[in-house]
């Protein structure tokens, strides 16, 4: 059965627009971010609009913090949609089953442009990118989905991005390899950013994440490649995965934080890093700030995107978050975790490869 996937969209019944968050939840309630609101008044001077009508995008930019802004607004206005969850020991956004108005899926999205005579400009694109990939890669359409504004129908023709879904851990990797490839090929269409472009990208990304300059242009000219240019047009591509490849329910952890912690660890294991969240199991783990705990860890998790498909196996990794004890009452274990893209770390904390540190 179809259930609420990472990056689905939903609809509240006062017309709030969430994007969803991975793809475990709540027996009642999906987690969410808030993202856009009709006749809001946003800071962000591109239009959004649909019938007629203009949506603001609340969320100033992608992180948890920027994320928190928006719960500031949820608190005051909406604040049903707020709820300490016990099994994370968090708040959370937390959207009601009940109160989903509409699911939007971008699987049936794409299959709409697909099939669809009277495509405009960015969807036409958007569809030719798909084939470049799919063919490419050897995934079928079948696998693939359109998400963000072009999904809610609200997308602007001169500044919306491409925003691309690939369902299933082995279409997943076979795309990442394929687009690789296509990255590196001239005249191919796909490039990554360079000379001004890759500048702007990184002191964007610095204002709001604790990397420098330099490492901000090693993560956009070596290490992301879902995020690049398609004959001009930015893109992304978020690996998601189906339901028979998702193990866990939500209610089969508790997680009870332990303070903030840095750390050094050696990655063993990066299968799941290219999905939300991020999960890199690691050893031979050192502690460089914070008190050294009882127990192992055995994990490090991040919930923001610029962390994820960071490092390989065997790769060396420098990571600040906050600590976690996981029981796991489904296997009846304990252990530990950093997680990143959290609250408490007030948008310092991250993911670096040693190799970072060296070219800095």
């Amino acid at each position: 059965m179809r259930g609420f996937r990472d990056r689905d969209f939903i609809e509240s019944s006062e017309g709030l627009l969430f994007a969803v968050i991975g793809n475990i939840h709540p027996v009642e309630r999906v987690i969410a971010y808030l993202k856009y609101i009709p006749r809001y008044k946003s800071s962000i001077r591109v239009k959004w609009s649909r019938n007629g009508v203009q949506f603001g995008r609340i969320l100033p930019y992608y992180s948890a913090i920027g994320v928190a802004q928006t719960m500031d607004f949820l608190r005051k206005n909406y604040p049903n949609y707020i709820v300490f969850d016990k099994y994370r020991s968090i708040e959370l956004i937390e959207v009601p089953r009940n109160n989903i108005k509409k699911h939007y899926k971008p699987e049936e999205r794409f299959k709409e442009i697909l099939n669809n005579t009277s495509r405009d400009p960015l969807e036409e694109q958007a569809l030719e990118l798909i084939t470049k990939i799919s063919e490419e890669s050897g995934v079928s359409l079948e696998n693939f989905g359109i998400t963000g504004s072009i999904l809610l129908k609200i997308h602007n023709l001169v500044y919306s991005d491409i925003d691309l879904i690939v369902y299933g851990i082995e279409n997943s990797y076979r795309v990442r390899e394929a687009v690789k490839r296509l990255l590196n090929i001239p005249d191919s269409g796909f490039y990554r950013p360079v000379g001004e472009v890759l500048e702007e990208w990184a002191r964007d990304i610095t204002r709001i994440h604790p990397l420098t300059i330099e490492e901000a242009k090693i993560l956009y000219s070596r290490y992301k490649w879902n995020r690049a240019f398609y004959k001009g047009r930015q893109f992304s591509i978020h690996p998601v995965k189906l339901e028979n490849e998702v193990y866990e329910k939500w209610e089969d952890k508790i997680v009870k934080p332990l303070g903030l912690v840095k750390i050094r660890a050696r990655v063993i294991d990066s299968r799941d890093s290219i999905f939300m969240p991020a999960i890199y199991r690691v050893d031979d783990v050192k502690i460089i700030e914070g008190e050294a705990p009882s127990k192992s860890i055995r994990y490090v998790v991040s919930y923001e995107g610029l962390y994820i498909d960071l490092a390989e196996n065997n790769d060396e990794i420098i990571v600040y978050g906050k600590l976690e004890m996981v029981n796991d009452i489904r296997n009846s274990e304990d252990y530990l975790q950093v997680t990143v893209g959290t609250f408490e770390a007030g948008g310092k904390d991250y993911i670096k490869p040693i190799t970072w540190l060296k070219a800095n």
